[in-house]
C-alpha cells in the first residue's frame, strides 16, 4: 500500500503553458500566506461572504443554488485561439457551451483535486428547491450576459460572438454533485426542450438518482472513478458516508442503460494515480461507450492540496491509459495534450463518438 502525500506548497511553473476549464495557470506560482489559506479553509462562512467571494472568482449566482462561470476555453474560442477537449472528442462548440451547476457548494465527498473549497460542502440555510425553469433561463441569461462583451472586440471572432448568444450545450459539471438536485430529471428535460445537449458529470454515488435518468436521460452521462480501490479512495476523497464507494460501483454498472455514457478519472501523483491494473479490473466488464482519463490540475483551492509535481505529464496519462487498456479491451482515440487528457474507447463504440460535427 503506497503511502500519500498531500501537499499544499506551489511551485515554479516550468513546464508548458496548461490550461483548464476554470482559468489559465499563472506564469509563476508564489507561495501563499498562512492566514490565506486559513480564512479559505474555514467552514462556518456566512453566505453573504461566500456569494461575494464565488462572484471575485468569475461565478454567476442563480436563485439559491445555482450558477454558471463562463469557461476558459469558452472566450479562447470566441478570440479564435483554441478549444475544450469536448469539441476535440465530441464536437462540442465551446463558444456555445454553458459551464453551470444546480448544487453550488453541495457535494458529499471532499476529493483534493477539486478546485473547490472542499471544506464548505452543505450551506446553511439553503434548500435545494429553485424549479428547473427558472435554473435554465437564469444559465442562459447570465452567460449570455457576460459574452455580450466580445461584441466589437477586434480579437473576437464576431460570427462567434453571434453564435454565443444562442448556446447549444449545457454542462452540468461546475462544482458540486447535480444529482444532489431532486428535480435533476426535470432540469435535463427543460434543457432539452431549449433545443440545447447537456452533460451531466456525477460522482456516482447517487445511484438512485441516476436509476432515476434511465428515463429522463441526459445526452451524455459521466460517472467518476476517483480510485483503483475503496482504501485509497477513502483517503483522497475523505466521503462523508460509508457505503458510497460501492454506491460508485453500483452506478458504474447502470451505464448500460444510457445512449452515451462515460467513465471519467481525473488522476494525481501520490493521490490516486496508482495500479492502473486494478482500475482496469473494475471496468472491464461494464457496458459504457468513453473513458476518459485526466490530470489533475492545481488551480482555484487545488492549488493549496496539491503541487505541480502531484500533476501528471500527459505522456503519463497516455502511458497510464495504454497499461489499463491492455486489460480492459480500450484503444487511444483521440488526445488533447494542453489540457493532458485523453479519450479511450473500445472497438466498434468510436462511430458514435461525435454528437456535432465540429467546425
Amino acid at each position: 500500500m503506497p503511502n500519500i502525500k498531500f501537499q499544499n506548497t506551489v511551485q515554479m511553473l516550468k513546464q508548458e503553458p496548461l490550461a483548464s476549464c476554470s482559468g489559465e495557470f499563472p506564469k509563476k506560482w508564489e507561495s501563499k500566506p498562512k492566514n490565506y489559506l486559513e480564512k479559505n479553509q474555514e467552514v462556518d462562512i456566512t453566505l453573504d461572504a461566500r456569494k461575494k467571494e464565488l462572484i471575485k472568482q468569475g461565478y454567476r449566482l442563480i436563485g439559491n443554488h445555482s450558477a454558471i462561470k463562463v469557461c476558459h476555453y469558452c472566450k479562447e474560442a470566441i478570440r479564435g485561439k483554441n478549444v475544450c477537449y469536448k469539441n476535440t472528442f465530441y464536437g462540442i462548440k465551446s463558444w456555445q457551451c454553458i459551464q453551470a451547476s444546480v448544487t453550488l457548494d453541495f457535494c458529499n465527498l471532499r476529493c483534493e483535486w477539486c478546485w473547490r473549497n472542499i471544506e464548505y460542502n452543505f450551506p446553511k440555510n439553503t434548500e435545494l428547491k429553485d424549479p428547473p425553469d427558472f435554473i435554465v433561463d437564469g444559465f442562459i441569461k447570465a452567460h449570455t450576459q457576460i459574452l455580450k462583451g466580445f461584441l466589437g472586440n477586434k480579437n473576437a471572432d464576431q460570427i462567434r460572438v453571434k453564435e454565443s448568444q444562442k448556446p447549444k450545450h449545457v454542462a452540468l459539471s461546475l462544482t458540486g454533485d447535480a444529482c444532489m438536485y431532486p428535480r435533476l430529471p426535470e432540469l435535463i428535460e427543460e434543457i432539452h426542450s431549449k433545443n440545447m445537449t447537456s452533460f451531466l458529470v456525477t460522482n456516482g454515488t447517487f445511484p438512485n438518482m441516476i436509476e432515476k435518468l434511465i428515463s429522463h436521460q441526459p445526452t451524455q452521462i459521466y460517472i467518476t472513478l476517483p480510485a483503483p480501490n475503496e482504501q485509497l479512495y477513502k483517503k483522497a476523497c475523505r466521503p462523508f458516508a460509508d457505503g458510497s464507494w460501492q454506491k460508485i460501483l453500483k452506478s458504474l454498472k447502470l451505464l448500460h442503460n444510457f445512449q452515451r455514457s462515460v467513465i471519467r478519472m481525473t488522476l494525481a501523483k501520490e493521490m490516486n494515480m496508482f495500479y492502473p491494473e486494478q482500475y482496469a479490473e473494475i471496468i472491464k466488464d461494464i457496458d459504457f461507450d468513453f473513458l476518459e482519463l485526466k490530470s489533475a490540475m492545481p488551480v482555484g483551492q487545488a492549488q493549496y492540496r496539491m503541487t505541480l509535481d502531484s500533476m501528471p505529464f500527459h505522456e503519463e496519462i497516455v502511458q497510464f491509459a495504454k497499461e489499463m487498456g491492455k486489460i480492459a479491451g480500450l484503444e487511444i482515440k483521440a488526445e488533447k495534450k494542453d489540457s493532458r487528457v485523453v479519450l479511450m474507447t473500445r472497438k466498434g463504440k468510436e462511430r458514435k463518438r461525435f454528437l456535432i460535427n465540429s467546425p
